[in-house]
């Protein structure tokens, strides 16, 4: 396949998040990779987008839907479902690429490893509120179970896998680890050697308790026997104090 033939989708989900849409809109625009499809799901905005969705002058396909919504996995899905892109991304409103050829690096990859799922490193913030690198640990799928070591502002899969597995819609902050369990068991992840975006801060996903507690729960459920409820279980401990105390990921490093 040529590079220039090989569409990725970019779904963007956004509510009454006029200026960090915006910043996310033109990061896309910026790309210098140019088959890429920008899906942007908005939950019946009442601040401008719906007025910027109509407006906004793209320089990719641009497929935009403003209604109601009954949280982020049902927008999540809404963007999957109108994807046709052979890759598939997540980029949220307020979140932007690391730089203009990020796409075209990823592809270029895509092409040349012939992988299903390729994660990069991201930027945001730690506990402090200072920026940091995320790298994710090259490890098997399987450590899924155990702990969310993927940043999902970092992963490109390709559609058709995904379109396989939905978001779990009664999860509220945590559907990407959820789905990445039922999704990557039996997939090799590449890791790419590259910083794919930076997250805007203090969205959902910092809350971090209502994290925390929903993971817990991914992996009792995910647990299929003794030994690994075990493992689950203390890891729930370890993960629960290390929030507590405030501590940064080992995985991150100040930017």
């Amino acid at each position: 396949m040529h590079p220039n033939l090989c569409l990725v989708s970019i779904v963007t989900i956004s509510k009454n998040n006029l200026s960090g849409l915006y910043k996310t809109l033109n990061s896309v625009k910026e790309q210098d990779y140019e088959s890429i499809e920008h899906i942007v799901i908005d939950g019946n905005s009442n601040d401008g987008t719906k007025e910027l969705l109509e407006t906004y002058s793209h320089s990719k396909t641009f497929i935009y839907l403003s209604e109601p919504d009954t949280g982020i996995s049902n927008a999540f899905n809404k963007g999957l479902d109108k994807s046709n892109g052979d890759l598939i991304f997540f980029l949220n409103s307020g979140d932007i690429f690391y730089s203009k050829n990020v796409i075209h690096e990823v592809v270029k990859s895509y092409l040349q490893d012939k992988w299903k799922c390729g994660v990069g490193s991201t930027v945001s913030s730690n506990y402090k509120g200072s920026e940091v690198f995320y790298n994710p640990p090259q490890l098997q799928s399987n450590f899924l179970k155990y702990f969310m070591f993927l940043p999902h502002q970092g992963i490109f899969c390709e559609t058709s896998l995904h379109k396989k597995y939905k978001f779990n819609e009664q999860i509220k902050t945590s559907m990407d680890y959820e789905v990445f369990i039922r999704m990557l068991p039996n997939i090799q992840i590449f890791y790419l050697t590259i910083v794919v975006s930076k997250c805007e801060p203090n969205g959902v996903a910092s809350n971090s308790k209502q994290r925390i507690t929903e993971q817990s729960i991914i992996r009792a459920q995910h647990a299929k026997n003794l030994y690994e409820m075990i493992i689950v279980s203390l890891v729930n401990f370890v993960i629960t104090l290390k929030d507590m105390l405030k501590i940064n990921s080992p995985f991150a490093r100040k930017n």
